[in-house]
C-alpha cells in the first residue's frame, strides 16, 4: 500500500515457534475483564483478564503477562506469561515464559522453562525426555 511492500504474516509452517501464528478467529479474554465457570473453545484463546474455571481449548491458548487463571487448563499448545495456579495443565507443547508464576503439575510432551520463571509443581512429559530451559530473547507482545 502505498509504494511499500507488504510484509507478509507467517503461516503456521514458517512461524518460529507456535506464538508467531495469528489466528483471526481467536477468542480473546480482554484486560479487565473476568471470566467465571467452564470455557470449551474449538479454536485458539488468549486470555489477557482473569479466568476462573477449568478451560478445554482444541488449539492454542495464550496467558498473557498480567492475567490470572484459576483452573485446570488444557489446549493443544500453550504459552503462560501470567499467572495460573491449579491443579493441572495439560498440552501438548508447554511454554513458561520469564514473566510467569505457574503452580500447578504439568503434563505434556514438550516442555520450555524460560530462566526467571517462577513454576511450582510436577512435570510429567508423555515421552522420555526433560523440560527445557531457554532466555527470552523477544520481548513480551
Amino acid at each position: 500500500m502505498l509504494g511499500k511492500p507488504e510484509t507478509p504474516t507467517p503461516t503456521a509452517a514458517q512461524a518460529r515457534r507456535f506464538t508467531d501464528a495469528v489466528d483471526p478467529n481467536v477468542t480473546v479474554i480482554g484486560p479487565g475483564t473476568r471470566f467465571k465457570g467452564e470455557l470449551s473453545s474449538e479454536g485458539p484463546v488468549d486470555v489477557a483478564g482473569t479466568l476462573e474455571g477449568d478451560a478445554h481449548v482444541a488449539g492454542h491458548c495464550r496467558i498473557r503477562p498480567g492475567a490470572k487463571v484459576s483452573g485446570r487448563l488444557e489446549a493443544t499448545t500453550l504459552v503462560v506469561e501470567g499467572e495460573v495456579n491449579g491443579p493441572a495443565i495439560v498440552a501438548d507443547r508447554v511454554e513458561i515464559g520469564a514473566t510467569a508464576r505457574v503452580r500447578s503439575n504439568l503434563e505434556a510432551r514438550l516442555v520450555a522453562i524460560a530462566d526467571g520463571a517462577f513454576f511450582e509443581g510436577a512435570v510429567r512429559m508423555a515421552e522420555p525426555g526433560s523440560p527445557v530451559t531457554f532466555t527470552e530473547k523477544r520481548g513480551a507482545q
